[in-house]
């Protein structure tokens, strides 16, 4: 284990240029899976769980085989195989492998075949994990999760929502399941727990494994681990579902601390092809506001390679930027009050110590002692705590240090042991000191802590961002929004390092206070201004105290800009921006087939151009697609036979992103506006992939008796009208704080038949 880490520890210094290098989504890996079905693409990399231990990862990738694989990285993108690290048929076909390690050992958790779970346990990361129980059920994708007292809890998927239990002193559940309620709607799998300061975030996967929309959601909770999340409406991370894209099925992360020891990454696969299914491995970068979490993923442009800490090495071999001395293993770094340290040592008898710095001139050192964690600064005993059972003697263990202004945390095996507020410790020379009875391996520094790196993190355009985090977040105030925890920029100016995915033009979703009304803000990239405008009234009757609005699209070249936003003093909560596209002008009414390019199916839509008519039967399912998903503002007009049968719904969609069909997903697979049609009206809905938000019905009395009806549908900025032949005013007239803002238009059935008789569509 030793040889193995300074043989990548060498290896990562001689190469220290390729840290510097992008990585693009989705990777292959040397060693991956092969075929497992003649003329099929490689297995790959499917379900991938990530492990950080002693500064090295492992990959532990579901298996199409006898035995699981693993892989090893220092920086989560170049992986090198390691071979098998389970023997004979233990875990035959083995469904998302996840590891961690507790009291001096390794303990994988699997669902071979997805037939139930098993634990197997091993003394080291590569192997061999051997079985410690039988097969106790629970369904599939098990993980672990560590509480502070030193028990384990198990999460997994009980009536599709993801639920708690802890593992007894036979590694079995205790069958006391605790529901999280974090579910999406249907197929619910692929739990994974992290823990940033007070906040819990809990990451899962929905829908099926081949279905394009495949997806990650989260849902967060403060204070313990075990419990009620909350989950907000917008919870989906990753999700790319676009037709003719092959970058697709995206899913089944695990969320591991990132090299750089304070940013969080997320690894996941997305698919190739149903056979297998054949899929690859993704990385993106996790941010966090509070309770809320958010990826600037999914990307399958170039990114950088996740950064290092600013001094680490292994005291087995390379030190790295540390040195020794007759005192112990030291480094030095600029002067940090926001810091993150880590420290791996192996106790036979001895006492641990490190160095994290000081207080006013003090040395300030963490020390383990038989049974209990103690901070001294100078003479004096800052925080004294019990340890949680650590195991045998011998093994190695982990003392990680989060550090700002406003509180200290010392963890020993992911164990928060010590709490301090207003700590006053500042790093600069830092490092284990020598004793008898103690060896020391990987240390590490880093001048961050507590997710303060996310804000000079690279942000992409399209994707999403917070606009606290700014390259320059000390140069504004903030406030707080929403029911999360969250922190919005007060502007003054910020700055964010971004990176755009292709040329094109990019139009900007700004989340702001409602209140803030005429105020204005501009954008611009690598200093020169690109878009001027103020904050519009927001005249609905929601209760938000933010809204969203569009801006005009902006040119923009793909690589690496600076992107700023000003302001008088406006309240911007967050940025997001998308490829825009203009709607082109569209009369069909499905009388030639010369007009069939102008739209793709899924599911059982079918055009028959001798009835002038596109349809889909009762108790069938799927969607006829129009335009594109960078379309905004636009005219619509339908008509269309009153559906009579068929169980479900049926009806128009716009500004739709993401749709999917598949048959063992949810039904309403899209995010977007749906207005379903019937004969006693309309009923106009907001969907997430079967999260049917707020519904706006209106009654259309002649349509009662009425073969046909027509609808003429407006959307301008986040307000929605409807209206119908024979009203002079809309049946419907909705203002949105939160619209979906762009996306494709075209006819849905859930099982109720509908019949097209034309279209029109047109740019407003």
């Amino acid at each position: 284990m030793k040889k193995m880490l300074c043989t990548l520890l060498a290896a990562f210094c001689l190469s220290s240029a390729a840290a510097a290098e992008d990585y693009q989504n989705p990777m292959k890996i040397e060693g991956q899976h092969a075929p497992i079905q003649a003329g099929a693409s490689d297995y790959g990399i499917g379900d991938p769980f990530v492990l950080r231990h002693n500064g090295v990862y492992y990959l532990y990738p579901s298996s199409c085989e006898e035995r699981v694989r693993v892989y090893t990285s220092r920086d989560l993108v170049h992986w090198e195989y390691q071979g098998y690290c389970t023997e004979n048929r233990d875990v035959y076909f083995a469904y998302a492998p996840e590891v961690i390690y507790w009291q001096g050992d390794f303990y994988m958790i699997t669902s071979p075949g997805g037939n139930g779970h098993y634990i197997l346990k091993s003394d080291s990361p590569l192997g061999i994990f051997r079985p410690v129980t039988g097969n106790f059920g629970y369904s599939i994708d098990g993980s672990f999760f560590k509480l502070d007292d030193g028990r384990l809890i198990m999460l997994n998927l009980h009536d599709n929502i993801i639920k708690e239990s802890l593992l007894d002193e036979h590694m079995l559940p205790s069958g006391v399941r605790i529901s999280t309620g974090a579910n999406l709607r249907g197929w619910t799998e692929g739990p994974g727990l992290f823990r940033r300061g007070e906040w819990y975030y809990l990451t899962f996967t929905g829908n099926h494994v081949c279905s394009t929309g495949y997806q990650v959601a989260y849902a967060s909770r403060r204070g313990s681990p075990m419990g009620a999340f909350y989950q907000p409406d917008d919870a989906t991370l990753l999700i790319h579902s676009v037709m003719g894209d092959e970058f697709k099925g995206l899913g089944h992360s695990s969320n591991v601390i990132g090299p750089d020891m304070d940013s969080v990454y997320t690894a996941y696969h997305s698919l190739v092809n149903l056979t297998g299914p054949a899929r690859l491995y993704n990385l993106d970068r996790l941010l966090t506001n509070g309770g809320t979490l958010y990826t600037t993923g999914a990307t399958n442009f170039p990114m950088p390679v996740p950064a290092m800490p600013d001094a680490y090495g292994d005291m087995q071999g390379d030190m790295g930027a540390f040195e020794e001395t007759s005192d112990g293993y030291f480094a030095v770094i600029d002067e940090a009050a926001l810091f993150t340290e880590e420290c791996n040592f192996v106790l036979n008898g001895g006492i641990a110590q490190w160095l994290l710095g000081e207080a006013a001139g003090r040395e300030a050192i963490l020390t383990t002692e038989g049974k209990r964690l103690r901070l001294t600064i100078g003479d004096e005993t800052a925080a004294d705590a019990a340890l949680p059972e650590l195991g045998r003697e011998g093994r190695l263990h982990t003392l990680r240090v989060e550090c700002t202004p406003d509180v200290f945390y010392a963890y020993v095996d992911g164990m928060r042991v010590i709490t301090l507020e207003k700590p006053g410790l500042t790093a600069r020379r830092v490092g284990a000191i020598k004793a008898d009875g103690v060896s020391y391996s990987f240390l590490g520094v880093t001048g961050e802590a507590l997710g303060s790196s996310d804000y000079a993190a690279v942000k992409t355009v399209p994707g999403v961002f917070h606009a606290i985090h700014a390259l320059n977040a000390g140069a504004f105030s903030t406030a707080s929004v929403g029911r999360n925890g969250e922190k919005a920029a007060v502007l003054g100016s910020a700055d964010y390092a971004v990176r755009v995915g292709a040329d094109g033009n990019y139009a900007f979703d700004l989340t702001v206070l409602r209140t803030d009304a005429g105020k204005a803000i501009d954008i611009s990239v690598d200093g020169e201004k690109c878009w001027s405008g103020q904050i519009p009234l927001y005249d609905g009757q929601d209760a938000d105290e933010l809204a969203t609005f569009t801006t005009a699209p902006i040119p923009l070249t793909a690589g690496a800009h600076t992107l700023s936003l000003s302001g008088d003093g406006a309240t911007v909560s967050r940025v997001s921006s998308f490829k825009t596209a203009e709607t082109q002008p569209l009369e069909i009414d499905f009388t030639t087939n010369s007009l069939r390019d102008r739209f793709y199916t899924l599911g059982n839509f079918i055009m028959r151009p001798s009835e002038g008519t596109l349809s889909i039967s009762p108790n069938k399912r799927g969607f006829a697609v129009f335009g594109n998903e960078g379309c905004t503002d636009m005219t619509l007009r339908v008509r269309f036979e009153l559906p009579k049968d068929g169980i479900g719904t049926s009806g128009i969609f716009f500004r739709a992103t993401n749709i999917s069909l598949y048959e063992h997903q949810v039904k309403e697979s899209f995010f977007g506006y749906a207005l379903s049609v019937n004969r006693l009206g309309v009923n106009l809905r907001r969907m997430r992939y079967g999260a049917v938000g707020r519904m706006q019905f209106a009654s259309v009395p002649e349509w009662q008796e009425a073969e046909t009806g027509e609808v003429t549908i407006k959307l301008s900025g986040g307000r929605v009208l409807v209206y119908v032949p024979g009203h002079e005013e809309p049946i419907l007239d909705i203002h949105d704080a939160q619209p979906f803002t762009h996306g494709l238009y075209g006819f849905f059935s859930t099982g109720k038949e509908l019949t097209v008789l034309d279209v029109e569509a047109k740019a407003d």
